[in-house]
């Protein structure tokens, strides 16, 4: 059956949400990370069963949307040229696009130096670009991690593996087995904030939704965490080089 656009009311805020019927036996709910809701409903579901089933399920949702939102780069194109404004760790920079042999991207001062055979070549200077973000997001996102695991070990967060990759929708994840994705676009949101994003993962170790329990672990770890989501929200981070998957 076709899906169908519904709202679905909790207080004062209006979610919606695209409803299918389909051949399962119970309720679904899919929040997905772009920020919209599925629900797939079986057949022999009547429609006060499916309200009544939402309404209940509707501060999860709530919660769910509001994790998500946490973690939504906001993407502007570069173009690679000379002049141009990157960011890193909160702070601007222009990037300075040099012609001669090709060695790797440094900073130098309050500019980006990238020297490359053609200044054209806007190719090549994405790919000095982005080879200077991973490299720093490495160093960068190691060091946090460190600092953060630090205090969660002391609640029984164990070490977990770390991988970094440009991702469009989301600041970090943590897998099943408690190997912690954080995005590349990240390293350019100041430090406060990537250890944020970082403990949140690191408390996903422990606590795989984000129940009551995640959130007074999240606490215990990090007291400030709010106030550090509050300013990651109101950055508009540019979206740096690399494929987003």
């Amino acid at each position: 059956m076709e899906a169908t656009q519904r709202l679905l009311s909790y207080g004062s805020r209006q979610i919606p949400y695209r409803l299918r019927i389909a051949p399962r036996r119970r309720l679904r709910i899919v929040v997905r990370p772009d920020l919209t809701v599925r629900v797939e409903a079986p057949g022999t579901a009547s429609e006060a069963e499916i309200q009544n089933a939402l309404r209940a399920k509707a501060p999860w949702i709530a919660r769910q949307l509001d994790a998500m939102d946490a973690f939504q780069p906001l993407p502007t194109p570069h173009r690679f040229v000379s002049g141009e404004t990157l960011v890193y760790l909160g702070r601007q920079y222009r990037l300075r696009v040099d012609m001669g042999e090709k060695v790797p991207a440094k900073l130098r001062g309050r500019f980006l130096h990238v020297t490359v055979p053609d200044r054209q070549d806007r190719a090549a200077v994405r790919r000095a670009v982005d080879a200077w973000y991973r490299e720093h997001a490495g160093a960068v996102f190691g060091r946090c991690v460190g600092g953060c695991l630090k205090i969660a070990s002391r609640h029984g967060v164990e070490a977990p593996a770390l991988a970094i990759r440009a991702m469009r929708a989301r600041w970090g994840s943590c897998s099943p087995s408690g190997r912690i994705t954080l995005n590349l676009h990240l390293i350019q949101a100041p430090v406060h904030c990537i250890e944020y994003v970082v403990m949140h993962e690191l408390c996903h170790v422990a606590h795989h939704n984000h129940s009551p329990a995640f959130y007074r672990l999240l606490t215990r770890c990090m007291p400030d965490w709010e106030k550090r989501r509050t300013v990651l929200r109101r950055i508009a981070v540019n979206n740096p080089p690399g494929k987003s998957e």
